[in-house]
C-alpha cells in the first residue's frame, strides 16, 4: 500500500517561522508557543544560526531527495542530520531527523522500519521532555504510529495508540491554540469508522470538528473567525459525512456538507451585505429547512456534490492538495423547489481511472487542454459532430454525475438546475455531458452553478441591494496587450492580440447603442473608474491564472506608465461594484486554484465585490463561436429571458452552427439567475474620464486598501488586520533583494503620495523595514522583510497597517 506523506517543508517552515517572527516582530518573545515545532528558546538561546543552518540544509536536501524518489540518498542525508543533531545535543533536531527517515521508509513501503523510528522518537521524547519546548511531539508521534497500524488495517492497535495520545494531552497542559487534541480525535473517529463502529466514530469526529472551530475562533477572535482558513475542518467534515450516511442520516450529512463549503467566502459576502443594514445577512451555515427555502426562493432544483477520497493515513487533506488523493465515491443530494430532498451515491470503481483523470480526459477529448496563456488563438473545431472518443468521455462523466439522479431532475427544459460542485468538479463542462442516447445535458435542462447553497441566498440579496442608478453597460474588447514573463529566464513578451474579441465588443456595443473601450483606451485606470457605474460589464480579453491561491489571477488591460495593465483578483475583490452581471469572455476565466473553499479567482472576486451574477469560461473558446454565442445571449436577455435561460438558448443556437462542445460549452453562469427589469432595459454606456493618467488606486470605491506587490511572488497570503478593522494584511516570499524591495515600495508609495518615515527605515544583511505615512485611513504602512534561513534565495515579506 502506497502512502503519501506530509511534506517535511511544513515542519521546517515551523522552525523558520520562529526566526521570521523574531526578525519581523520588534517586541520581545518571552514565552514559547506550545503549538510551534520549535520556538525562540530552542533556536536562539541554545543554538546559534551558524550551528542551526547546516542541520536545516541537510533536512531540506533530504526532503528534495525523497520528493525525487531517491530514497537511499534521502535516508543517508537524514542520517547525517541525525548525527549532527546528536553532536549538537539538539533534541528537536534529533526528533525531526528520525521523523523524516520514518516518512521516507513509509513512502518506500517499509512499514516495520518506519514504525521502529517513530517508536524510538516517542521513547526519546518521554526520556528528555525537559529539552523540548513543543510538548505536542508526543501526541503527534503517537498519531504517526497509529497511521501505520491503520494502513495495516490493525484498527485496534491504532485506537490504542490514539488513546495514549489523549491521555498524554490531558496530563500536560497544552496551549488552547494547539490543534493536537482535535487531530487525535479526528484520527480516532476515522479509525472507528473504518472499524465499523459508527456511534464512536460520530462522537469523536463531532468533538474534533468542535475543537477545530474553537481553535479557529480563539486564534483570530470571534469577529474575524469566519474570514480565515477552514482547511483544518475540511477533512474531518468529509469523514463525518460518511458516518452520517452510513447511519442513513442523509439530511444531517447535507447540512454538514454545506457547513464548510465556501465558508470563508460566505463570511466575506455576509459581512459586506451587513454593511448595508437594509439587507442583513448571516454567515451561519443553513439547516435543512433553510436549504429547502433557498431552493424554493430560487425556484430551482439544487444538486450538491461531495467528493470522498481514499483514506490516506500519512497525508492530511488540505484545501490545496486534493489533487494528490484518489476520489472513491460521490455523495449527491437533490433538493427540489417543492421541498423534497433525495440522496444518492456514485461509486467510482477502483480499477478504472480516478475521477480527477476522467474529468481531465473529458475536457481534453473536446480540446480543452491546460490553463493560462495561449500563444496562439483557439481554433474552431470542425462542424461535424464530436467523434466517438469525445462521446465516450462525456458519457462516462454523465454516468457518474447525472445518471444516479436523472429521475430526480425536472423534465421541463426551462426549469433550472443549480449544480454545487466540489474540488475538480468545478472544471466539469456540465452542459456538454451526454446521456446514453447522445443528448447533451443543456438540451434537456437550464443549468447554472454556485460555490455553495448559501452563496445562492447571498447573491440573491446582493441583487436586491444593487443601486438602481447603475443603468449602462461597460464593454471592453482587445485592449493593447500588456507583456508578461512566461518563465523567469525569458524576457517579457506581449500577450497576443485578440481581433475576434474586438469584433465581438463592437457588435455587442451596437446592440446597446454605445461605444466599447478598445486598444489603448482600455486602460486599467479607465476600466476601474467605469466598473462602479455599470449595470452590465462585458470584458473580452485575456484571463490569466495563478497557482498561489488565485489572488493574482488577472484580466489583461492596456498598460500605461503608471501600471502594468493587469487587473488582479485581489484588486477586484476590494472594490464596491454595482453591476448586476459581469461577463468574462476571456481565456480560462472560470478557472483558478480550486479548493475545498470553492473556486478562488476572478469569479469569486467579482461576486465578493458585489456582483450577483458572473458568466465565465472554463477554457479558451474560438473567436467566431464566442461572438455568435455572446450576441445571442444579449439578444435573449434584452427580449426578457432571465440570465440562465438566455445563456442556454444562446448555447443551443451556437451548437447548430458549431456542434463541437469546445465551441459552445465553456461558459457557465455562477450566482443569481433572475434578471431585474433594469438589466433588461440597459442601454447606453457609462461616462468615463478616459484619462490614462488617472490614479487607478484612487479612482474606484474600495472596501479596503490593496497593498502593491512585486512580480513573481510565492506563498502569498492575506489575513484580516488585527490592528485596523476592515483592512487586510499580506505576507509573501520574493526573490528580490532587500535593496530591490526597498526601491519597489519607495517608488510605489511615492507615486501614491505617501511619505516615508526615514527614521524607521532599516536595512541589514538579513532584514529590512520601511514605514510610510499618509495612507487614506490615516494609519502607518509597515513593510518588513527577513532572509530565508535555509538559504533558498527568497525573502519573507509582510505588509500591514499599524
Amino acid at each position: 500500500m502506497k502512502l503519501s506523506i506530509i511534506r517535511t517543508t511544513l515542519l521546517v517552515s515551523a522552525i523558520l517561522s520562529a526566526n521570521a517572527a523574531i526578525a519581523l516582530n520588534p517586541e520581545p518573545i518571552n514565552k514559547c508557543n506550545s503549538y510551534s515545532l520549535a520556538c525562540r528558546n530552542t533556536l536562539i538561546s541554545r543554538l546559534s544560526s551558524e550551528q542551526l543552518n547546516p542541520f536545516l540544509r541537510l533536512i531540506q536536501s533530504g526532503t528534495d531527495d525523497r520528493e525525487a524518489k531517491n530514497y537511499n540518498q534521502a535516508i543517508q542525508t537524514f542520517q547525517a542530520a541525525l548525527q549532527l543533531a546528536q553532536r549538537l545535543n539538539y533534541a528537536d533536531g534529533q526528533w525531526l531527523a528520525r521523523y523524516n527517515m520514518a516518512q521516507t521508509y513509509l513512502e518506500s513501503d517499509n512499514f516495520p522500519k518506519a514504525l521502529e523510528l517513530h517508536q524510538q522518537n516517542l521513547a526519546f521524547f518521554l526520556q528528555r521532555q525537559e529539552d523540548f519546548d513543543d510538548k505536542t511531539k508526543a501526541p503527534y508521534t503517537l498519531i504517526y504510529i497509529s497511521d501505520i497500524y491503520t494502513a495495516q488495517k490493525n484498527y485496534a492497535k491504532a485506537i490504542e495508540s490514539l488513546n495514549q495520545a489523549i491521555a498524554f494531552i490531558e496530563k500536560v497542559n497544552l496551549s488552547p491554540y494547539s490543534d493536537s487534541k482535535a487531530r487525535v480525535l479526528q484520527q480516532l473517529g476515522m479509525n472507528y469508522f473504518l472499524a465499523g463502529n459508527m456511534p464512536a466514530a460520530d462522537t469523536n469526529l463531532a468533538a474534533s470538528l468542535a475543537a477545530y472551530q474553537n481553535i479557529r475562533k480563539q486564534r483570530v477572535g470571534e469577529q474575524l473567525a469566519q474570514q480565515v482558513d477552514y482547511s483544518y475542518e475540511i477533512e474531518v467534515n468529509r469523514w463525518r459525512q460518511q458516518v452520517l450516511v452510513a447511519q442513513n442520516r442523509f439530511n444531517e450529512a447535507l447540512e454538514l456538507a454545506e457547513q464548510n463549503r465556501a465558508r470563508a467566502f460566505v463570511g466575506l459576502l455576509a459581512s459586506r451585505l451587513n454593511s448595508t443594514s437594509e439587507f442583513p445577512a448571516t454567515d451561519d451555515a443553513p439547516n435543512i429547512e433553510q436549504i429547502k427555502q433557498i431552493a424554493k426562493a430560487e425556484n430551482a432544483t439544487l444538486v450538491t456534490y461531495s467528493v470522498i477520497y481514499d483514506f490516506n493515513p500519512q497525508g492530511a487533506f488540505w484545501a490545496e492538495n486534493y489533487q494528490k488523493f484518489r476520489a472513491t465515491k460521490l455523495l449527491i443530494w437533490v433538493i427540489k423547489p417543492t421541498g423534497e430532498v433525495a440522496f444518492r451515491r456514485s461509486n467510482i470503481v477502483s480499477g478504472n481511472a480516478s475521477l480527477q483523470e476522467i474529468v481531465r480526459q473529458a475536457r481534453a477529448s473536446i480540446g480543452a487542454r491546460g490553463i493560462g496563456i495561449s500563444v496562439t488563438a483557439a481554433r474552431v473545431v470542425n462542424n461535424n459532430r464530436p467523434n466517438n472518443a469525445q462521446t465516450a468521455e462525456l458519457k462516462q462523466l454523465h454516468q457518474l454525475l447525472i445518471q444516479p439522479i436523472a429521475n430526480l431532475l425536472p423534465t421541463n427544459p426551462s426549469n433550472r438546475i443549480i449544480f454545487i460542485p466540489q474540488d475538480f468538479l468545478f472544471l466539469v463542462p456540465f452542459p456538454a455531458l451526454q446521456d446514453s442516447a447522445g443528448k447533451y445535458l443543456i438540451e434537456k435542462h437550464t443549468i447554472l452553478t454556485s460555490p455553495s447553497i448559501q452563496v445562492l441566498q447571498l447573491t440573491r440579496s446582493q441583487q436586491q441591494r444593487i443601486q438602481q442608478e447603475a443603468k449602462g453597460i461597460l464593454i471592453v474588447g482587445n485592449p493593447t496587450m500588456p507583456s508578461i514573463r512566461v518563465s523567469p529566464n525569458q524576457p517579457p513578451q506581449q500577450l497576443p492580440s485578440l481581433p475576434g474579441a474586438e469584433k465581438e465588443a463592437i457588435a455587442i456595443a451596437k446592440m446597446f447603442a454605445t461605444q466599447p473601450l478598445l486598444g489603448a483606451n482600455a486602460t486599467k485606470a479607465t476600466v476601474l473608474e467605469s466598473l462602479s457605474k455599470a449595470r452590465i460589464v462585458h470584458l473580452a480579453t485575456h484571463g490569466l491564472l495563478d497557482d498561489i491561491g488565485g489572488f493574482f489571477s488577472s484580466l489583461a488591460l492596456a498598460p500605461t506608465d503608471r501600471d502594468n495593465g493587469f487587473l488582479t483578483a485581489r484588486e477586484i475583490i476590494s472594490l464596491k461594484l454595482s453591476a448586476e452581471l459581469v461577463v468574462l469572455s476571456a481565456c480560462d476565466t472560470g478557472r483558478g486554484q480550486i479548493s475545498g473553499d470553492g473556486v478562488v479567482g476572478l469569479s469569486r472576486s467579482l461576486i465578493g465585490a458585489g456582483v450577483p451574477s458572473v458568466i465565465v469560461s472554463l477554457w479558451s473558446v474560438p473567436d467566431a463561436p464566442t461572438a455568435s454565442l455572446m450576441t445571442a445571449f444579449y439578444q435573449n436577455l434584452k427580449s426578457g429571458s432571465d440570465k440562465a435561460q438566455a445563456l442556454r438558448s444562446a448555447m443551443l443556437k451556437t451548437m447548430k452552427d458549431y456542434p463541437n462542445p469546445i465551441n459552445w460549452a465553456a461558459f457557465t453562469l455562477i450566482g443569481a439567475a433572475n434578471s431585474s427589469g433594469t438589466l433588461q432595459a440597459v442601454t447606453g454606456g457609462v461616462s468615463v474620464a478616459n484619462n490614462s493618467n488617472t490614479n487607478s488606486t484612487q479612482a474606484a470605491v474600495r472596501y479596503y486598501t490593496v497593498f502593491p506587490v512585486p512580480d513573481n511572488v510565492t506563498d502569498y497570503r492575506e489575513s484580516p488586520s488585527l490592528r485596523v478593522p476592515g483592512e487586510v494584511d499580506i505576507f509573501f516570499h520574493s526573490t528580490l533583494s532587500f535593496e530591490q524591495l526597498i526601491d519597489f515600495y519607495r517608488q510605489a508609495y511615492r507615486q501614491r503620495g505617501l511619505t516615508e518615515n526615514t527614521g524607521n527605515t532599516r536595512l541589514t544583511k538579513d532584514s529590512a523595514q520601511l514605514v510610510f505615512f499618509g495612507s487614506p485611513n490615516g494609519k502607518r504602512i509597515i513593510i518588513q522583510a527577513s532572509e530565508d534561513y535555509l538559504g533558498r534565495g527568497f525573502r519573507s515579506v509582510s505588509v500591514r497597517f499599524e
